[in-house]
Order: C-alpha cells, then sequence, then structure tokens
C-alpha cells in the first residue's frame, strides 16, 4: 500500500560567488533541484522492529514561492 505525505519547505538562499542571479531563475532552480530529489531513494531502520523499508517511487513540486518581503521605495 503506497503512502502519501505532504511536506512544505521552507528554503532560504544566500549568494556565495558570482553575479546576482533573478528571483524567477532562483525559483526554478529551486524546483528542479526539489523535484528531482528523493526518487528511488530508501527509508531504512523504520517501524518497531528497525526492519521496514521503503523506497520513495515519486514527489512533485507543488509550489515554489518567493516569499522575501519587497524593500519599500521611499518618495
Amino acid at each position: 500500500m503506497a503512502h502519501r505525505f505532504t511536506v512544505t519547505l521552507e528554503v532560504e538562499v544566500e549568494r556565495t560567488e558570482g553575479k546576482f542571479a533573478s528571483r524567477d531563475e532562483i525559483a526554478e532552480a529551486i524546483q528542479e533541484a526539489l523535484a528531482n530529489a528523493g526518487e528511488g531513494e530508501s527509508l531504512s531502520g523504520l517501524g518497531a522492529d528497525g526492519d521496514s523499508e521503503y523506497e520513495i517511487t515519486s514527489s512533485v513540486v507543488v509550489e515554489v514561492a518567493d516569499e522575501t518581503p519587497k524593500k519599500e521605495v521611499s518618495k
């Protein structure tokens, strides 16, 4: 029997080198990285006896939203 979990993540990024990237470009890269993460991975050592193992068979990134506060422009 397959179980489905919904997980909400907050991802914070900080530029460590190079030139600035647009927020859209960063959001797209995060979405791609998360979409490719996990599938085929095993979750082992679970259950009362510690012998249960599950395999991640699919994952979907539902939404990536930029929640960075906007700077106010003073007049």
